[in-house]
């Protein structure tokens, strides 16, 4: 971890050194000291306290141009911060506001407030904004309620059940009466899903034959999967959907830093079963999101949502670290650096 006091008044910024083989790790980045920004008119400054860390960033900085947004080497690293507004020319913020910032990874941004919005740290702390009560938390919301819709009794698997958006969305279909099943990678994981979380089956798929055990705790089937991860966990799941089941596809994590990307090769199950497989973007959902917020934070307030943060204590050089351990599988829920500011 480096030492916070070494960088006061400096910018520290995360740039992509090269385009990364496998998964992506600190040698992929290169960290850069530039001084700090001045604002102009109608503009503010923006002191990151918390850093985003995302799965998708690994699939943007792939040697492809196949996808809308691109990271190549000797660019900023894409990324989101929440922060605090500690100089304003803009009429809209005032000094001391909390705001998410989509600036990229660094300790300081400037803003002509397009991009900024507004954290009521009131209705959850500043960290959750990036993870539970942001993007994370809005996807699980909206999928959930709006796309997957599932019913009282029936069963709903999530694929990626312990991070960001897997743990809030098991909780919220548990909320819907659903029996929830969730996949992920270690016995510790499962247990936290279980004991903290409420699922009611959790399921490490590195241990012995998946379908046999994904079988065993759906005897009735899948009415819904919510899938984050794609590949093989995906293509196990398929063959255990149930008549006229949901198959959401919300992420291919297992596949964002793969040479050649693969499909699922149980699709045939989509027929016999006359199952809907479809995909989903929350940015739909843009003009709604104060509302899910509202409800959540009902949820928070009576403890029937938990929102679980993994947090890094350190500065904006640890974060390419942090990118490398999420892939590793060493976060409970959203990944996030916590930087000097807010400490």
């Amino acid at each position: 971890m480096t030492d916070p006091s070494a960088n006061e008044g400096v910018n520290q910024q995360v740039y992509l050194k090269q385009v990364p083989e496998g998964i992506a790790g600190p040698d992929d980045f290169e960290v850069r000291s530039a001084p700090m920004p001045e604002i102009g008119p109608g503009e503010v400054l923006v002191a990151a306290h918390y850093l985003g860390v995302d799965a998708a960033l690994r699939l943007i900085v792939r040697d492809s141009d196949e996808f809308l947004f691109r990271v190549r080497p000797g660019d900023l690293v894409r990324g989101s911060m929440a922060g605090q507004v500690i100089e304003s020319n803009h009429s809209d913020y005032q000094v001391g506001d909390y705001v998410l910032a989509s600036q990229g990874v660094q300790n300081y941004a400037v803003s002509n407030g397009d991009d900024l919005e507004k954290c009521d740290v009131s209705q959850a702390p500043l960290s959750a904004w990036l993870g539970g009560f942001g993007v994370s938390g809005l996807t699980a919301y909206f999928a959930i309620t709006e796309e997957c819709k599932p019913q009282p009794g029936q069963t709903v698997l999530v694929n990626g059940a312990a991070g960001a958006v897997g743990s809030i969305a098991g909780q919220i279909a548990r909320l819907a009466g659903a029996r929830v099943i969730g996949l992920t990678s270690s016995t510790e994981k499962c247990r936290w899903l279980t004991e903290t979380l409420g699922y009611d089956v959790a399921i490490n798929y590195k241990e012995g034959n998946l379908y046999e055990r994904l079988a065993e705790a759906a005897p009735d089937r899948l009415d819904v999967i919510f899938d984050n991860v794609g590949g093989t966990i995906l293509d196990e799941s398929l063959k255990l959907i149930a008549m006229r089941g949901v198959v959401l596809l919300c992420g291919s994590t297992s596949q964002y830093a793969a040479e050649t990307m693969t499909g699922p090769n149980n699709y045939i199950w989509l027929g016999t079963m006359r199952a809907r497989m479809q995909g989903f973007v929350i940015f739909d959902y843009a003009d709604r999101y104060a509302e899910a917020r509202a409800r959540m934070a009902r949820w928070i307030a009576s403890g029937d949502l938990k929102l679980a943060e993994h947090v890094v204590d350190g500065d904006v050089a640890d974060f390419p670290r942090a990118f490398q351990q999420l892939y590793e599988g060493q976060n409970l829920g959203k990944m996030l650096v916590r930087l000097p500011a807010g400490r």
